[in-house]
């Protein structure tokens, strides 16, 4: 998602990530966001039939978490066969006000070039008591998909999401300090070694970035994460 003009999804992109292995670069990360993004969207609360927006959907690895009667709509840029909505090329997005009960946003924020744009979307589009589940990076290597522009301190997530009109029902840190050092030890080194080095390498730090997470207690992750969930909420006393 880019303000440039035609922006196109990467058809490119890895996909092996959503069923990394313990020797992945992102393995532990993987398993905490898949199941702490589980555990988040029952707080959605959307109607059993009602009308969820993946904004930023990538190939809809959430899907399964919402009802099978539920309006799953996956809105993404132009060239995404996962989306049944194509994005404006501002990224906004063409449905009406108030159209949707509930937004899912999972590691897209990073990749907007408007942050302010793009949860103003989520606002706009939001039924008013309705929510959003929101994951981005706090701190985190460097990754285009196509472009990577921004990373959150919580303090700083926090008041970017209630400057666009929400309230911050829950926000919490996913994977703490020890471990993200670890993590950017690991990224500055696998790409450097031999190849046949570089499996056993990978076990080696994904153990211990599983094994020092363990070592925070969660205040500690909610203040310094290496990613970010919130759930926010659209005020019910919002002007229709």
């Amino acid at each position: 998602m880019s303000g440039e003009a035609d922006p196109r999804f990467q058809a490119e992109r890895p996909r092996d990530i959503r069923e990394a292995k313990p020797w992945h670069r992102y393995a532990h990360l993987t398993r905490m966001l898949q199941a702490r993004i589980g555990a988040l969207s029952a707080e959605l609360l959307p109607p059993v039939a009602g009308r969820l927006l993946d904004y930023g959907c990538a190939d809809v690895p959430y899907r399964h978490l919402f009802a099978a009667d539920a309006d799953y709509v996956a809105a993404d840029l132009a060239g995404n066969p996962h989306a049944t909505v194509h994005l404006n090329p501002d990224g906004t997005v063409p449905e009406p006000d108030q159209s949707f009960d509930a937004v899912l946003s999972t590691q897209v924020l990073e990749h907007v070039a408007d942050p302010g744009v793009y949860l103003a979307e989520a606002y706009r589009v939001l039924r008013p008591g309705g929510r959003m589940l929101l994951s981005t990076h706090g701190t985190f290597v460097y990754h285009p998909d196509p472009d990577d522009y921004w990373r959150w301190t919580s303090a700083g997530l926090q008041r970017a999401v209630r400057k666009a009109g929400f309230q911050v029902v829950r926000f919490e840190g996913i994977i703490g300090l020890i471990p993200t050092g670890i993590q950017l030890v690991q990224d500055a080194l696998w790409w450097k070694l031999p190849r046949l080095v570089r499996t056993p390498f990978l076990l080696v730090m994904q153990a211990l970035v599983r094994l020092t997470d363990r070592l925070h207690h969660q205040t500690a992750r909610d203040r310094d994460g290496q990613v970010y969930a919130l759930i926010a909420e659209k005020p019910a006393a919002a002007a229709r």
